[in-house]
């Protein structure tokens, strides 16, 4: 896999590379013999005049160190460099690049930068400051802090370019205390715009935790966004069964909601509205009674349950015994999510692994070649919920572990627990051929 031209990185790096007099075609960095010439590459352009030239060493530095684990200090001081550089554009990639490496496995420190990415953050006329407070929440820095309480508090959902402030607030759960009376001005003055979305994301990621927000969430209940707020009510739990008859109605069809784009419904009975499961799956989690959300699956499952979530119908486990016919035959789609996902039903639903695991240890086949994509990346995930019969599994998420090529952050602890399920540590030294 070549240096892509899709991409703004892709671009400029292919541009930098230009200049420098490399065919970029010859420069595959996904191969480990040719990182060390992209890693000089990069270095002779961080402290470049030309903007072009910054911006391309920016992008080759990205693409090491997002490919690779090995301990690049010299790449990471260079993105902290142009963190002050008066290239605009490249100290926003280069913080959305610092802000890549920050996870529990990555062997980049990047604690140098902490001073710029604070500066940054608290600019609210920089374009970096969206870039630079992710990285910080994603270290756990408190200087993170006052610049998303003075975005929540300006009752504006600010565009942060490169970034947004819903992948800002994922991380910051811990912090729900400080950020509770500015999340919920933003919910009362932002309550029908489609920029809530990502932060209504971000607050069903945090769960239980979002429980101060329930009073506030009620009228988005009454918006466009309301789909995205009956998954938050929903992780909330019993804390929102204020919202339960709400729910039920918009089941029902009792009570029709606006659609994504706030124009009205149809009749009921001519088209369902298209967030009915999501109201279904939070009446069950806050009420713990199964009954509605069962009813939509099983009407679900009379048209091969095409509008149905199967995450969430794994969820239920033996209680969607009537899906299982359904079920099944999925684990043969042509399509790779829909076949993992099914297989996880599958198992959650009847106990049965001889059908799920094969499809599930046929989805981990991309970390051979250093990929993870969302499928492979939830086989693993659900393989470790399975545990001992997916132990054939134990060689490829034991060499995963001790590649160098770096895989999402996700991969790390799920393939960890799956091998702790197996009952299994990391005991020999196993390899991945690319």
């Amino acid at each position: 896999m070549t240096l892509g031209a899709g991409t703004e990185h892709g671009f400029w790096a292919r541009k930098f590379l230009v200049e420098a007099g490399v065919d970029p075609n010859d420069l595959r960095l996904d191969e480990y013999e040719h990182v060390d010439r992209g890693v000089a590459l990069a270095l002779s352009g961080f402290d470049s005049e030309s903007s072009g030239l910054v911006e391309g060493a920016v992008s080759l530095a990205s693409d090491v160190l997002r490919r690779w684990r090995t301990s690049r200090p010299e790449l990471v001081a260079g993105l902290v460099r142009c963190l002050e550089s008066r290239h605009t554009h490249a100290r926003g990639d280069a913080a959305m690049a610092l802000a890549g490496l920050v996870s529990a496995d990555s062997p980049q420190d990047i604690t140098s930068a902490v001073p710029a990415l604070v500066v940054a953050a608290n600019d609210p006329y920089d374009r970096v400051a969206g870039p630079a407070a992710l990285a910080l929440a994603r270290l756990g820095h408190p200087g993170v802090l006052d610049p998303v309480l003075r975005w929540l508090a300006s009752g504006q959902i600010p565009y942060l370019q490169v970034t947004s402030l819903g992948r800002i607030l994922q991380p910051l759960a811990g912090c729900a205390d400080e950020l509770h009376p500015g999340i919920r001005h933003t919910l009362v003055g932002s309550a029908d715009r489609e920029g809530l979305r990502p932060v209504l994301t971000a607050l069903a990621g945090w769960g239980p935790a979002a429980s101060e927000a329930v009073p506030e969430l009620v009228p988005v209940l009454a918006t466009r966004n309301v789909r995205w707020a009956c998954d938050v009510l929903g992780s909330i739990g019993p804390a929102a069964a204020l919202v339960a008859d709400t729910l039920e109605s918009f089941v029902c069809g009792i009570t029709q909601p606006p659609r994504h784009d706030g124009s009205p419904l149809l009749p009921y009975g001519t088209r369902r509205w298209h967030g009915t499961q999501n109201a279904a799956w939070a009446h069950w989690r806050i009420t713990g009674d199964s009954k509605v959300f069962l009813a939509f699956l099983e009407d679900a499952a009379s048209r091969g349950l095409a509008d149905a979530d199967l995450g969430r119908l794994a969820e239920l486990g033996p209680q969607a015994s009537r899906c299982a016919a359904v079920v099944r035959p999925l684990l043969e789609s042509h399509g790779p999510w829909t076949r993992v996902q099914a297989a996880h039903a599958w198992w959650r639903i009847t106990g049965d692994t001889d059908a799920a695991v094969p499809v599930l240890l046929a989805a981990l086949e991309p970390l051979r070649s250093g990929d993870a994509d969302e499928s492979c990346r939830a086989a693993v995930r659900y393989i470790a919920r399975i545990g001992a019969p997916a132990r054939a599994a134990a060689p490829l998420l034991e060499a995963t572990l001790s590649s160098d090529r770096r895989f999402p952050s996700d991969v790390y602890p799920a393939a960890r627990a799956a091998l702790a399920a197996f009952g299994d540590g990391l005991r020999r030294p196993w390899t991945i051929a690319y």
